[in-house]
This record gives structure tokens, sequence and C-alpha cells, in this order.
């Protein structure tokens, strides 16, 4: 069994962020594991007891449970934004001083759909993390262009100054979408590749006149021909590469997953838990998808995107064009079942 931590806290002020951190770190803990038998999620819905009053029960509960049929386990908390108030972590703090060796505790700081703000992590907790496990930070804070060039040198992908200049004028506040846009000029270009303003250009989100929305409404409207012909728009008015338009479908589809499941009440619960600044507009048509698509479904969405990008990278032999085409009618059909 690898040694691993048996306790990691991600922190940040972007959901996004921090759903790529708990994405990484949770792919790390499960190698080599049953990802249907080794891992457990507990969020907001399953921190409520009986009288709706948050506890940690669940959360302990999960924790100490032994593996079956895996070496181990992984137990993640989310909306642990809930438990701001040092007497309501307490449980918490006896586990951690003697946790149970096959379990890898990931606790996410993140607001619960239904808190309007996100309190300070106890300092309690976060000594106990760093004293026997990892914090993670993902908070970008006022320095976005620090931030901004230690991604692209973590990326593997060799950007020119002009180019580093441009995505650090093109992001604005969305920080988020750095790391999509590094990980589709790593897929186009490859790793090590040094990347001119020129080439990237075309992906830094300033290229094409057809807004990605009309491809995914078409999408989530189940009409399979008029998403393919949003899709040829995008393509040739747009000027975007396959690559990018799967990065925008994958983003899309990612947020819908994020609220699938969930008891969300309104666009503004959806908002905090997606961390959208400012209108709720956005989060209520994730959620409007959410509730179209289920669960079930949002996986699949996300396998589909998956293979495509196998294929993409020269797994099928297929043309790009032909990929996207088959992806687009199928995740259009997801809608009708």
């Amino acid at each position: 069994m690898a040694n691993f931590a048996s306790a990691y806290l991600i922190r940040g002020d972007d959901a996004t962020l921090i759903g790529n951190a708990l994405k990484d770190l949770t792919e790390q803990l499960l190698k080599g594991e049953n990802r249907d038998l080794a891992i457990e999620e507990v969020n907001e819905v399953n921190h409520r007891d009986e009288s709706g009053d948050y506890s940690l029960d669940s959360l302990l509960t999960a924790a100490q449970t032994i593996p079956f049929l895996t070496d181990s386990r992984v137990v993640v908390g989310r909306h642990m934004g809930a438990f701001s108030k040092k007497q309501m972590i307490e449980p918490l703090l006896g586990y951690l001083e003697a946790p149970l060796e096959t379990t890898r505790l990931v606790l996410v700081w993140e607001k619960a759909p239904s808190q309007q703000r996100l309190g300070q992590i106890p300092k309690s907790l976060l000594e106990v993390v760093q004293r026997s496990g990892e914090v993670i930070d993902t908070r970008v804070g006022r320095k976005t262009g620090t931030w901004i060039r230690d991604q692209v040198a973590q990326s593997g992908v060799l950007l020119d100054k002009a180019a580093i200049q441009a995505l650090t004028e093109n992001t604005g506040e969305d920080v988020a979408s750095v790391q999509g846009v590094l990980a589709t000029l790593k897929s186009v270009f490859g790793q090590d590749t040094l990347v001119t303003l020129e080439e990237a250009a075309p992906y830094l989100g300033a290229a094409g006149g057809v807004p990605p929305w009309e491809l995914t409404d078409a999408i989530a409207s189940g009409n399979a021909a008029e998403a393919l012909q949003k899709l040829k728009r995008l393509r040739q008015a747009g000027g975007r590469h396959e690559m990018q338009i799967l990065a925008i479908l994958h983003g899309h589809f990612s947020r819908i997953l994020r609220l699938a499941g969930l008891e969300i009440r309104n666009a503004e619960e959806a908002a905090h838990l997606l961390g959208d600044k400012g209108s709720s507009f956005r989060a209520g048509k994730s959620l409007q998808d959410a509730r179209k698509l289920g669960n079930s479904q949002s996986k699949k969405a996300i396998s589909l995107l998956s293979d495509a990008d196998l294929a993409l990278r020269g797994q099928s032999g297929l043309a790009g064009d032909i990929i996207l085409e088959v992806l687009v009618a199928r995740l259009s059909y997801l809608y009708l079942a």
C-alpha cells in the first residue's frame, strides 16, 4: 500500500480550483483500487441529523469503516464549511489524533449549498492536519499574474512571454479557466514544446463569434440536428479547435455532475456550491440540466467526453470533426432518455 497521509484538507476561494484539486488528489489516493469499493463521499445532505442540525456522525462512521475487498478507503468530506465553530469539530479532532490506518480522509473546506458565506477554518483543525497530514491550498489571492506563471510552469506547457501575458489578460477574474486552457494547449502541442502567442491565441478564449452556450443549450434541448448545426458554426465561424470545444463541453457537464443528485432548492444555492460570483443565471441553467439528467446520465456524459478525449488523441483513427459530431449527438440523446 502506497505511503499516503491519513488526512488532507483542501481549501480555497474558487469552486473549480477546489474541484480540480480534489479530483487530482482522489486519483492519486485511489491508484490501483476499485473506485466503487474504495471511495465514499459525505456531503451536506449526510451531515444533517434527524433534527436537521449539522453533525459529524456520518463522516466519522465512514472514516472508521474498515475496507472491504480493498487495501484502503478514501472518505471525502464535502461542505466542511458547515463546521466552522470549534465545538462542532471536536469529535473530528479526536478521530484525527488516532485515525484508522486504512482510511485516507479528505476534508474539503467549502460552503454548503445552504450557507450564505464560508466561515474560517478552526485553527485547531488546521494544526492537527498540518501535523499529521497535508493542507492543499488552492487560493490565488491578489497575485494573479504570479499564480498563472506558476500554473504554466507546473503544467509542462512552455509559453513565450507574450502568450503568458495574453493568458493573464484574458483570464481576468476567471482564474479557474487557466487550468482548462493549459490542459487544452498540452493536448494540442504536447509537453515541453514552446508555444508562441500566435499559436496559443485560438485557445485563449478571445476567438470565435459563436457563443459556446448556443451549443450547450441546443444539446440540452435534446435536438441533435440543431446541436450539430451549432457545432458546425462554432467550428467554422468561431475557429475553435476540437480540443477547445471538448474542454468547453467538459467544463459544462462537470458543473452539472457536481449538482446532480443533491437536494438543491434554487439557483442561488447552486451558485454558492459552484462558486459562481454575481448573477446566478448560469448556475440556474446548470441546476436545470442536473435535474433533467440526474446523477446516472450526468456520469454517462462525462464518460462520453472521456472517450472523445482519447479518440481525439488518435486512438480511434477518425477525423476530429466526426468525433465531435458523434459526441454532440450522443450528449443530446442523453436528455431524451
